[in-house]
């Protein structure tokens, strides 16, 4: 949620209101469609979709695929991760189902472990 707020606002202090907005839209939204044929909430496994949706609120839980589903379409926005992960060429890109992007977060990710927020280098 820091790397989202970095991204949407320039520095980590909107990482509670993020949260909160997109465990909001993911409560909302467990039933919708996606481009796979499944729903958000068939990719979770080993709990209640509530289970995650509250475990997801808790200060200090870290996001996952699903929150990042969740920010593209709430925030507009294609969201390109580097990622440790081989395939792809590193890269990953999640972009909004229901709405036109209108801004891109950068974000990297060492896979199982963290996210984090990526800026271009102005000096280079």
């Amino acid at each position: 949620m820091y790397s989202l707020s970095d991204q949407l606002c320039g520095n980590l202090n909107h990482s509670k209101f993020i949260r909160r907005t997109l465990v909001h839209w993911l409560r909302r939204n467990a039933e919708i469609p996606l481009k796979n044929g499944c729903t958000l909430k068939d990719f979770v496994h080993d709990q209640s979709w509530e289970n995650y949706c509250l475990k997801m609120l808790k200060e200090g839980e870290w996001g996952d695929h699903l929150t990042l589903i969740a920010a593209a379409e709430v925030f507009k926005a294609s969201i390109v991760i580097i990622s440790s992960i081989p395939g792809d060429n590193y890269v990953i890109e999640i972009v909004p189902t229901f709405t036109e992007p209108e801004r891109t977060i950068m974000l990297s990710h060492f896979a199982e472990y963290h996210y984090g927020s990526v800026h271009p280098n102005p000096n280079k």
